[in-house]
């Protein structure tokens, strides 16, 4: 054994570095690729961390802040009764020289779909809304790119201690503009819980809503409300207009814009009438009125309706319409092409009166149509018609 090893030394020698060298070989390559990894995972999070700052335009460092999420439900952009519930996804706290300046809130919202995600920076001391950052989107590309500089502006600089609390909608993209201010919203109640921020309350109650018929005032003046506003319980009765402004005082004492922002704005979520459902014109000669509402994908849906010559009775109408309804992508929809709807609808007052029920895969515009005809209805009934 002895004489086998003297006269193998050298290969048996060379045969254990080699092992050796494969050995701790792959166990450097090994801990190379794992450091590799370390590294590539600091330095995301690094530029990670380096956006947040940028977003919130101040700081040094970034801490992720454990806050909960909050049960807080808001309406889906689409419907007019089901509502959702925005997910918090991740929070962060900016410090500048150890000193938290800003939060950051990562919110998950609906728009035409589920999981738009946006990064909302709140500036900490001024209780203000800096800036936006989209993370992702399963938007329709076409509706989103709609969204330009001038409404991702409003997002900017906006405070918190704004009683009217909303953006303007991009026309087209309404869905998808809806969901950066639901998110918005959620990220105020976030702060407001935790930064013991108290969002700023207006008092009123809107006690009634009817519509003007008078033929004469009906287009500038189609609705009249009463309502109780601010501490001394001043009651206002007015006109306001088909976008829902204060146009003329009745009685009472007229309020500051402030209050009438907010009329503005809660206006459309009254159930005491319909307000989505607007009269735009009435030619006395040719006894025409026009009805129109908000139909599928925001868009407007109009009839104009002829009467006979007392006034009483439907003579003749014509629709026009933008809806999809009858669109590939709606499985739900198995009647006829675009506007098979709005005539069955039409063919079927003109013949008695009545409604058909709302059809399936297409009830957003039904809906819509029933709502007009209601009105028109209404119109006759207060006029003293059928």
């Amino acid at each position: 054994m002895k004489k086998y090893l003297k006269n193998h030394y050298a290969v048996l020698t060379l045969s254990l570095l080699i092992i050796l060298i494969f050995v701790f070989g792959g166990m450097f390559s090994r801990y190379m690729t794992n450091q590799i990894d370390v590294h590539a995972e600091a330095e995301e999070l690094r530029v990670f961390n380096e956006s947040l700052i940028a977003l919130a335009g101040v700081g040094d460092e970034v801490v992720v802040f454990e806050s909960e999420q909050l049960t807080k439900e808001y309406l889906l952009p689409e419907s007019e009764t089901e509502t959702y519930q925005p997910e918090l996804l991740n929070a962060y706290k900016i410090l500048e020289n150890d000193e938290e300046v800003s939060v950051i809130y990562v919110i998950s919202t609906h728009g035409k779909y589920d999981g738009l995600e946006v990064a909302y920076a709140i500036d900490i001391a001024t209780k203000t809304l800096i800036d936006v950052k989209v993370m992702n989107n399963n938007e329709t590309p076409g509706y989103y790119s709609a969204l330009d500089d001038a409404f991702f502006g409003q997002l900017s600089n906006k405070t918190f201690d704004d009683a009217v609390f909303t953006i303007d909608a991009v026309s087209g993209s309404t869905y998808t503009s809806k969901a950066f201010e639901t998110g918005m919203k959620y990220a105020r109640e976030l702060f407001a819980r935790d930064f013991d921020f108290e969002i700023p309350i207006i008092v009123y109650t809107i006690n009634w809503i009817e519509r003007n018929y008078d033929s004469a005032t009906f287009i500038t003046k189609p609705f009249i409300a009463n309502i109780t506003y601010g501490a001394e319980n001043n009651v206002l009765e007015a006109y306001f207009d088909n976008e829902y402004n204060l146009v003329e005082v009745i009685s009472g004492v007229e309020p500051d814009q402030t209050y009438k922002d907010v009329f503005k704005t809660d206006f459309p979520t009254t159930t005491f009438i319909d307000v989505k459902t607007f009269i735009t014109a009435y030619d006395e000669t040719t006894r025409v009125i026009t009805i129109e509402t908000i139909a599928y994908g925001r868009k407007a849906l109009i009839v104009e309706f002829e009467l006979n010559a007392t006034l009483d009775q439907v003579m003749a109408m014509s629709i026009t319409t933008t809806q999809t309804y009858d669109s590939v992508n709606n499985e739900d929809y198995t009647g006829g092409a675009l506007p098979a709807l709005e005539n069955a609808y039409r063919d079927q007052y003109l013949l008695d009166g009545s409604y058909l029920d709302s059809i399936s895969g297409a009830t957003i515009t039904s809906n819509a149509i029933i709502r007009i005809f209601t009105l028109m209805d209404n119109v006759l009934t207060e006029w003293g018609g059928n």
